[in-house]
C-alpha cells in the first residue's frame, strides 16, 4: 500500500533517559524533513513507539500499544517501532504486528528519514544494525533546547551481566570523543540549555 509522505509524527519513548535523547534525536531529524509534531498520536502520518526492553512484560506493552493505534476509518499511520524491544524482538514484531511498517534498533535510527520514504511507498523496513559511533556522525545538529538537555557520552555495555539486556539491545561498549562533546555541549548552550 502506497502511502503520501507523512507530514505529522508523534514519538512515545517507554523507559530511560536514553529513550529521551533518542526520542529528541529522532523529532530533530523529522523536523529538518518538514514534517511537524502531532501532538497527538490519533491524527499523526507517522507515529514512533520508542521502546524499552528492561522492564517486564515491555514487548507485549508495545503490541497493545499498536493494536491501539488502528483507526475507526480504517487508515493508518506508519508506525514505526524503535528502541530496545525493536532490537531484541527483531522481525518478530512484523509477524506478530504486519500493520508496523518500520522495525529500528537504538543504533540505527539516524536512518529514519530514509527508512520513513520507503515505507510511504509501501516497503517494510528493518533495520537493526549496531554501527556504533557511525550514528552520531550523522544526526543533524542540536535544534533550540528547553532549558535541560541530554548529552549523550557513551552508549552500550561490554559486561553481559545474567540479568542485563543492554549488551544485546544497545551493543558494545562504545564512548565518543572528547572534542565531539565538549562540540555539542557548546551548540546546546547556544540552544538555550542550561542544564546538561
Amino acid at each position: 500500500m502506497t502511502r503520501t509522505q507523512p507530514k505529522t509524527y508523534s514519538i512515545k519513548n517507554y523507559g530511560c533517559q536514553m529513550n529521551v535523547y533518542d526520542g529528541e534525536r529522532m523529532a530533530e531529524m523529522f523536523a529538518a524533513q518538514g514534517m511537524v509534531a502531532a501532538g497527538d498520536k490519533a491524527r499523526a502520518d507517522l507515529v514512533v513507539l520508542n521502546t524499552c526492553h528492561i522492564r517486564e512484560k515491555a514487548a507485549e506493552k508495545v503490541y497493545s500499544e499498536i493494536g491501539r493505534l488502528r483507526r475507526d476509518d480504517g487508515s493508518s499511520p506508519i508506525i514505526a517501532v524503535a528502541g530496545c524491544v525493536a532490537q531484541a524482538e527483531g522481525g518478530e514484531i512484523g509477524r506478530r504486528a504486519p500493520e508496523v511498517d518500520i522495525v529500528v534498533g537504538p543504533q540505527a535510527y539516524h536512518n529514519m528519514p530514509q527508512m520513513v520514504a520507503a515505507a510511504a511507498r509501501g516497503e517494510r523496513v528493518v533495520d537493526l544494525d549496531l554501527p556504533g559511533l557511525d550514528k552520531f556522525a550523522k544526526l543533524p545538529a542540536r535544534r533550540k533546547q528547553n532549558a535541560n538537555a541530554f548529552l549523550t557520552v557513551q552508549e552500550g555495555c561490554d559486561k553481559f551481566c545474567t540479568y542485563c539486556v543492554v549488551p544485546y539491545t544497545r551493543g558494545a561498549e562504545i564512548s565518543r570523543g572528547w572534542t565531539e562533546l565538549v562540540d555539542e555541549a557548546k551548540a546546546l548552550v547556544d540552544a538555550g540549555a542550561t542544564e546538561i
